[in-house]
C-alpha cells in the first residue's frame, strides 16, 4: 500500500516500529512524534506494510501505478548496497587480522552480505574443492586379533607377545592366541574440519539472516539463497558427523593457510570476523530493514562522493557522539589525491555557532559543502538555497551544495556575482564556487 502525504500530516503508528529508531527519525527532524502517532515531515519510507511518500515526489515522479513506486525504492536499497560495495567496504575499513573479533551476531549485515556476494563464487567453488578432496589423517590403532588373521610381525608386536603370557596358548609364546596388530584407517576427524564444521554452522545461521535483509532486493536474496542451498548439499555430502568438536581455532595449520578449499573459507572466516567496522554502518542496516528512504539517501551520496575521489590513503571513525540527545558517528576520509572528506563533523562559524553539515570537503585548495538532502529542489529552493548559503557564508567556504532528487541529473551555481552556472555532472562541483544544487534523476533508479 502506498499513501502520498502533505508536509506535517499526522498518521497512526502500526504495531511492532522499532521505536528506537524512531526516536532517532524525530531526533533528526524527519517526523514529529506524538503518543502513537507520527507527524511525517521530511520523511520517505515504510511504516508496516505502508510505504510513505512526499506529495511532492508524486509530482516530481507521476508514475503511473503504485507497483511502479515500490518498483522504484526497491532499486534505491538495491543501488545503496550495490554501491557500498566491497571495495568501497575494505578501503573506508581495512581488515587488521587477529585484532578484532567480532560475532556475526553483532556485526554489520550490510558489511557481511557485500562480503559474502564478493565471495560467493570462491566459496562455492571451496565447497566443491573440500568435497572432492576433503583433508584427512592417518589414524594408526592397535588392537588384538586371532593369530590365523595375523598379516604383519615387527619388534614392538614380539616384544607384547612374550609380556602377555594370557594370550599364549599353553605355556609357550610361539602358540598365542591373540596378536597384537596395526589398524590403520583415514580420519576426517582434524583439526581443519573441526574449523570447518564450526565455520559452515556459523556461516548457515548468517546466511538466513541475510535472506531475511534483503527480502526487498530480490537480485542478491537470490544469490544468498543460491549460496545457502550449496553450503545444505555440501552439509549432506561431507562426513560432519564423524568430526568433533573445535576447541580453538588453529591459525598456524598449513592446510587452512595454503590447500584448495580450505584456505578460501579461512580467508572469508578474517574478514567476516576480524575486521574494523563504523557503528554507523549498523544505521545503513537499519535503514534498509525500515525501508527509510530519505536516511538511506544520505549513504548513497556518501559513496558517490568516494566513488569521485578515488582511493583511500587513511581514515578514523568516531562512534557515540552526542549532540543534545542525538547520537551520531563522525569520520574522517584522506584520499591519495589529497582530497579530504569529514563526514558529521561539527565546525564553528566565526560567530561561534557550530554546524554539524553532512560532508564538509577539502580538495584542491578549496574547501565546500555537500549536503545530502532527500527533497525536490523547486519545491524547496527557498529553504535549500538558505542553508547552503548558512554553511557558505558562516564557515568561509568556496561553496556549498545540495544534492536533491529530480527527474533529470544536472544542477546550478550561483556566484556572488550573480551570475547562475549549469552543472551536468558531480565531478564539476569540485571547481565552482557558489552555492548551488545538483539533481541526481530518479528515474534512473528504475533501471
Amino acid at each position: 500500500m502506498i499513501k502520498f502525504f502533505y508536509f506535517g500530516e499526522n498518521i497512526e503508528l502500526p504495531d511492532g516500529v522499532d521505536i528506537s529508531y524512531l526516536n532517532s527519525l524525530h531526533e533528526k527532524g524527519k517526523v514529529l512524534r506524538t503518543g502513537n502517532s507520527v507527524e511525517l515531515r521530511d520523511f520517505c519510507g515504510y511504516f508496516g506494510e505502508t510505504l510513505y511518500i512526499p506529495k511532492k515526489i508524486e509530482t516530481l515522479l507521476d508514475l503511473e501505478n503504485s507497483e511502479d513506486y515500490n518498483s522504484l525504492f526497491t532499486n534505491i536499497f538495491n543501488r545503496v548496497i550495490r554501491h557500498f560495495n566491497e571495495d568501497i567496504l575494505f578501503q573506508l575499513f581495512p581488515t587488521r587480522i587477529g585484532l578484532v573479533k567480532t560475532s556475526f551476531g553483532k556485526g554489520s549485515l550490510i558489511f557481511q552480505l557485500n562480503t559474502i556476494l564478493q565471495f560467493r563464487d570462491s566459496t562455492i567453488y571451496a565447497l566443491n574443492a573440500i568435497a572432492k578432496n576433503p583433508h584427512r589423517v592417518l589414524v594408526e590403532n592397535e588392537v588384538y586379533r586371532d593369530y590365523a588373521s595375523v598379516s604383519y610381525i615387527d619388534d614392538t608386536i614380539l616384544l607384547d607377545t612374550l609380556q602377555n603370557p594370557q594370550n599364549w596358548y599353553g605355556d609357550s609364546p610361539k602358540k598365542p592366541i591373540k596378536v597384537l596388530q596395526y589398524d590403520n584407517f583415514e580420519s576426517v576427524d582434524t583439526v581443519e574440519n573441526r574449523f570447518l564444521k564450526f565455520f559452515i554452522s556459523e556461516l548457515s545461521f548468517l546466511l538466513e539472516n541475510l535472506i531475511n535483509f534483503t527480502k526487498d532486493i530480490p537480485v542478491q536474496r537470490i544469490l544468498i539463497k543460491s549460496l545457502k542451498n550449496e553450503l545444505e548439499s555440501f552439509k549432506l555430502d561431507f562426513p560432519l558427523e564423524k568430526v568433533g568438536e573445535m576447541q580453538m581455532v588453529p591459525y598456524n595449520s598449513q592446510v587452512l593457510l595454503k590447500r584448495s578449499g580450505y584456505k578460501e573459507f579461512f580467508d572469508l572466516y578474517h574478514r567476516l570476523y576480524f575486521s574494523f567496522r563504523p557503528s554507523f554502518l549498523n544505521s545503513i542496516d537499519m535503514a534498509i530493514s525500515l525501508k527509510d528512504i530519505s536516511s538511506l539517501w544520505e549513504y548513497f551520496v556518501f559513496v558517490k562522493l568516494i566513488e569521485l575521489f578515488g582511493e583511500i590513503e587513511k581514515e578514523s571513525i568516531d562512534r557515540g557522539l552526542r549532540v543534545k540527545d542525538e547520537e551520531y558517528d563522525r569520520a574522517f576520509i584522506q584520499f591519495k589525491n589529497g582530497a579530504r572528506i569529514y563526514y558529521q563533523h561539527i565546525f564553528e562559524s566565526y560567530s561561534k555557532i557550530p554546524f554539524r553539515p553532512d560532508f564538509f570537503i577539502e580538495y584542491d585548495k578549496k574547501r565546500f559543502i555537500v549536503d545530502a538532502k532527500f527533497r525536490v529542489f523547486e519545491s524547496n529552493r527557498t529553504e535549500i538555497l538558505k542553508n547552503m548559503h548558512y554553511y557558505k557564508d558562516s564557515l568561509n567556504l568556496n561553496s556549498a551544495i545540495a544534492i536533491v532528487i529530480g527527474n533529470v541529473d544536472g544542477g546550478e551555481i550561483f556566484q556572488t556575482s550573480g551570475e547562475k552556472e549549469l552543472i551536468s555532472t558531480i565531478s564539476e562541483l569540485l571547481s565552482k564556487d557558489g552555492v548551488g544544487y545538483f539533481n541526481i534523476n530518479l528515474h534512473e533508479l528504475m533501471i
